[in-house]
């Protein structure tokens, strides 16, 4: 279903993993995350034959963190057309180094791991581990061409998370720091930074939100997102199934997360 705002409108696009979504001005697009890479053929086919629109009409590619799918498809997309790419100043850390190596792998595992628990159709997740950022962001700044979107930095999932908002339409792109599963709002899994993913609420909960978008749970009508965060902040007090714990386990190579740990202890 396509949402209809005052100066575009909002399209969604189902994913392998996650929903990509395009903003659509009369005279642009922006693509909010680009999935993974064996999504670009849904993008494209979307685009051009849904919107009827060319692939140089898209003014600017976002990819909000590093996982396979978000920041899997997005450089991909990027060469084959000749799009610009904006992400996160430190999107290359997550997978810097020996550690990080791992880390991507696990990464590449677990979306396999998904996409084979969800039924879909197996398909090339592999992606390279460092990206090419033509507009690096930062917390606090906008998006390049696309003013009315402003960028807020929400570390927790990773250290460089990123979620964007528009004022004007009281609209956030929350990508994966709030998902929705079978009608509950629920954390990302892994949260290797629940300090800091406390903190990222708490800035989420502050926002005037009327429409929230989501990677994983589609988009939400609400009325403020304070009771929201509030009660993920609880879900980060409790222990994880077995299974889960296990898993998390695996996702802790990232040097960010040794980082983020020896920080926290020598505070």
């Amino acid at each position: 279903m396509n949402q209809v705002f005052q100066d575009f409108s909002l399209h969604t696009i189902d994913g392998i993993i996650s929903t990509i979504y395009l903003a659509v001005y009369p005279d642009k697009i922006l693509l909010l995350d680009c999935g993974c890479r064996c999504d670009i053929t849904r993008v494209e086919t979307y685009i051009e034959k849904k919107l009827k629109r060319s692939l140089s009409s898209v003014k600017l590619v976002v990819a909000s963190h590093a996982h396979p799918d978000h920041g899997g498809g997005a450089p991909f997309f990027c060469r084959k057309h000749g799009l610009p790419l904006a992400a996160p100043r430190g999107i290359n850390e997550w997978y810097r180094g020996i550690m990080g190596f791992i880390q991507h792998k696990v990464d590449i595992s677990l979306g396999y791991h998904v996409v084979r628990t969800t039924r879909k159709p197996m398909s090339n997740l592999f992606y390279d581990r460092k990206i090419r950022i033509d507009h690096p962001l930062d917390s606090g700044s906008v998006l390049p061409g696309f003013e009315d979107w402003a960028v807020i930095s929400t570390p927790g999932h990773t250290h460089h998370d990123m979620v964007f908002y528009n004022k004007k339409e009281k609209l956030l792109y929350a990508a994966d720091v709030i998902l929705c599963i079978n009608g509950k709002y629920v954390l990302p899994f892994p949260v290797p930074m629940e300090r800091r993913m406390a903190q990222s609420l708490d800035i989420l909960a502050n926002l005037d939100v009327e429409t929230m978008v989501l990677a994983h749970g589609g988009v939400k009508h609400l009325n403020g997102l304070k009771s929201i965060t509030d009660d993920l902040k609880i879900q980060m007090t409790r222990s994880l199934p077995p299974k889960l714990e296990k898993i998390r386990i695996l996702a802790s190579f990232s040097p960010e997360i040794r980082k983020d740990r020896r920080q926290k202890k020598a505070a």
